[in-house]
């Protein structure tokens, strides 16, 4: 178990857009057994957590209309521990909030900040690789991103360069440039170039370094939270939010702290086997497949001369495929998807027009 002054804010508020029509607006991914294993994206991050912080440090960081879900899902899980956002806006805000959250109780903390969307092949790896950031992080006044070494030239990750090292004892580097989700030639570029690496999300901070941060770009919300030195009781932290939370900053942790950040930004190259369930081509990578490399993650399905195809149909449909190449074909709640596996953008697409011709029940 860390010491007591180590924090994890788990982000479960997004409403899973590019796992549609499986992941859907009123539950999305995060809150699915997409493999079967019998527990949910989510309980299976806070099973990866829980191990080695001490649960009455763990966050969960999410949606108005999730807060229930994640109390079912995690029921010792401390209720107060749950950070309900009243709009979904992106990761930056969420971040935010879950850290003056903390800074009231522990100003000193150190926080380790995850999606809940995330499969790990070797989690005695993970451990190690986060406790040697916290160790860095707890000495420095520097973010540190936790990246993935790439091994294909995927188009759906962010990428971030390696500058000088930041460490003599550890594969640490100052982040030289960041490029969210590059074209297919720029991909195999940085693949091949050995000095990118990919994005996984993964952030850990000591919260002086996150304060400041704030106190450039979200003024209004950190002087207003700062105000008063007592801790705010959970009615006064909710008015708070619900007033200043409209008009924060629309933006993802990952350009907050890389692109802009005003201090020092670090990146650690890790190799525990990280996969993002943020897309079906994700999914795929993640999942068990057959000898002609399908993935049938659920329903019965007969393949003849297919390959690299990700399948999800409900329980007692059955599919007859044929002739179908690295393709999704899922099912859910009377919407079937059949689109290239790796065409994110046209399953966005689908999902846009989807939702305005049919209404929000559709998404």
């Amino acid at each position: 178990m860390l010491n007591h002054n180590v924090y994890l804010i788990i982000l479960a508020g997004g409403p899973g857009k590019r796992l549609w029509p499986v992941s859907r607006q009123r539950k999305p991914k995060q809150f699915l057994d997409l493999f079967g294993t019998g527990r949910t994206l989510l309980q299976q991050t806070y099973d990866r957590f829980v191990q080695f912080i001490d649960p009455e440090h763990i966050f969960v960081s999410t949606y108005d209309d999730y807060a229930a879900e994640v109390h079912s899902q995690l029921p010792d899980l401390h209720p107060e521990h749950i950070l309900s956002e009243p709009v979904q806006l992106s990761t930056a805000p969420a971040a935010a909030w879950a850290t003056l959250h903390i800074e009231q109780f522990d100003p000193q903390a150190n926080i380790i900040v995850t999606p809940a969307d995330h499969r790990i092949a070797d989690e005695a790896q993970f451990h190690k690789d986060v406790l040697a950031g916290l160790q860095y992080v707890e000495t420095h006044g520097d973010f540190l991103a936790l990246a993935a070494r790439p091994h294909t030239p995927n188009t759906t990750y962010g990428y971030i360069q390696k500058g000088e090292p930041a460490s003599t004892s550890s594969p640490l580097y100052r982040v030289k440039s960041f490029t969210e989700k590059p074209d297919k030639e720029f991909a195999q570029m940085f693949l091949e170039s050995g000095e990118f690496v990919w994005n996984t999300g993964l952030y850990l901070w000591a919260i002086p370094t996150m304060v400041r941060q704030l106190q450039m770009l979200m003024p209004d919300v950190a002087d207003r939270w700062h105000e008063d030195t007592r801790v705010l009781s959970p009615a006064e932290e909710q008015e708070l939010i619900r007033h200043y939370y409209p008009a924060s900053l629309r933006l993802s942790v990952d350009l907050l702290i890389l692109e802009k950040s005003n201090g020092g930004v670090c990146v650690q190259e890790c190799d525990f086997g990280w996969v993002d369930i943020g897309s079906w081509d994700g999914t795929y990578d993640a999942a068990r497949r057959d000898g002609d490399s399908n993935v049938v993650l659920r329903g019965e399905t007969l393949l003849s001369g297919s390959s690299g195809n990700i399948v999800c149909l409900p329980e007692g449909k059955l599919a007859c495929i044929r002739g179908l190449r690295d393709f999704v074909v899922a099912e859910k709640d009377g919407v079937l998807v059949i689109c290239p596996r790796t065409e994110a953008d046209a399953l966005r697409r689908f999902r846009n027009e989807i939702q305005v011709r049919y209404g929000e029940e559709m998404v």
